[in-house]
């Protein structure tokens, strides 16, 4: 999972159940539950729990506005026009 603009995971810090120990923790599932959840269910807690995670932290609440920015495809023609006119 990212952590943050410009942060780099180290190789040796690397782990293969993160995210399923992510999604036990926030799910309360153990991880034999966690592995039979069908592939959907588990993407999705995958990203709650991130989000959830990220919320706790102002930094991670940062990060994610700049995620849900750079998700944004149409500009925001109020806040356009208020700084710059009509």
């Amino acid at each position: 999972m990212p952590t943050g603009a410009g942060d780099e995971e180290k190789p040796y810090l690397y782990t293969d159940t993160e995210d399923l120990k992510m999604v036990a923790d926030y799910s309360r599932l153990n991880f034999n539950e966690c592995l039979e959840l069908n592939c959907y269910t588990y993407k999705c807690l995958v990203r709650d729990a991130f989000i959830y995670k990220m919320r706790k932290t102002e930094k991670g609440i940062d990060y994610l506005e700049t995620c849900w920015l750079l998700q944004q495809t149409q500009p925001d023609r109020k806040k356009l026009r208020e700084k710059f006119g009509s």
